[in-house]
């Protein structure tokens, strides 16, 4: 038997509850020549029951022994995989139709890309649809220090939505795959080293469902604030390393948006119900590692919000991602 063009791999901890609906997301897809890899780091809530339940040649479920961490059973979904391509999905989120038929044609038919990904919609826990996402956030194609600037936000913004994004595995593993070092940025830092090396496409199509949810790996570490800065820290070192690298110098810009991104974990703390001494502290501590965002007006008006009940950043945060949405929705021409 030939090995499959794709394998959509699934590394999966402790997530039955939305589990078996990422699977049949996989399953449904037109698309066929796929193997579905679910690699479980030592759940222990019932998912090797729930994945056995289903009756499928394509997939492949591996337990591990003992638990690798998130980014160590990225790889180790890698090494497994057969497939030319590849995807990294999420136990918690929806493909929607079409998106490995989209993303094969676009790999297919340039050999000079090496990343396609997708726009997507953010859905919440129960699988509302609350927020899709900005028109025309990316171009057509990008590559290099193009495609680290727009991720930086110096040319509008954006980012690249993971379980969205096929990839060359075999250039993925040449590169050293997910770097261990890091935890929620590990895949933007594997996107940016892979875009010195050709091309990355995007597909301006709502092709995933991106689910939001309590349990996140990303919420988890904004509850540890000194991991989440050092986290920030990594990756922008790690960034400008890389540009350097290559010529490049995007140090103030670069700079900038972590002042943002500091900004954003301040209210984000307050919303996950962190105390205001605990946001205050992370506030001090990004100010001694990052002293410009002393400068940043939004860090400054986080600052101050971040003072009010946890209950008025969540009603405001609701409301802003509705009026985002909206606008947006109406610039794509959807209409609920």
């Amino acid at each position: 038997m030939s090995n499959p063009k794709v394998s959509v791999c699934l590394p999966t901890f402790n997530k039955v509850r939305y589990l078996p609906a990422a699977i049949r997301s996989v399953l449904a897809q037109e698309f066929r020549d796929f193997e579905l890899l679910i690699v479980d780091d030592a759940s222990t809530d019932g998912t090797s029951d729930a994945v056995l339940n289903f009756r499928d040649s394509r997939i492949s479920y591996i337990r591990n022994p003992q638990n690798r961490g998130l980014v160590g059973n990225w790889n180790y979904c890698l090494e497994l995989a057969q497939g030319d391509y590849a995807i990294v999905f999420h136990d918690d989120d929806l493909m929607l139709p079409g998106l490995l038929r989209r993303e094969v044609e676009v790999l297919e038919s340039n050999s000079k890309v090496v990343l396609v990904h997708a726009a997507a919609q953010s859905i919440d826990a129960n699988g509302g649809v609350f927020c899709v996402s900005r028109p025309h956030s990316w171009p057509a194609l990008t590559s290099g220090l193009g495609f680290i600037a727009r991720y930086w936000g110096l040319n509008g913004g954006g980012y690249v939505v993971m379980p969205s994004a096929m990839f060359r595995k075999s250039l993925a593993l040449r590169l050293g795959a997910f770097n261990p070092d890091l935890k929620y940025s590990a895949d933007a830092d594997l996107w940016q080293r892979m875009a010195f090396e050709g091309q990355v496409a995007f597909l301006d199509e709502m092709l995933i469902s991106n689910r939001v949810h309590a349990s996140q790996t990303t919420q988890k570490i904004l509850t540890n604030s000194l991991q989440m800065l050092e986290e920030r820290l990594k990756i922008a070192r790690a960034t400008r390393k890389l540009v350097a690298a290559h010529g490049g110098d995007l140090d103030r810009h670069i700079g900038r948006l972590l002042s943002w991104e500091l900004a954003f974990d301040l209210l984000e703390l307050r919303r996950w119900n962190a105390t205001i001494p605990h946001a205050l502290q992370y506030g001090r501590a990004a100010a001694r590692v990052h002293p410009q965002v002393l400068f940043s007006f939004r860090f400054l008006t986080c600052f101050l919000l971040a003072l009010l009940p946890p209950s008025i950043i969540r009603c405001l945060k609701r409301l802003h991602i509705r009026w985002l949405s909206s606008v947006w929705s109406a610039a794509r021409g959807v209409y609920k």
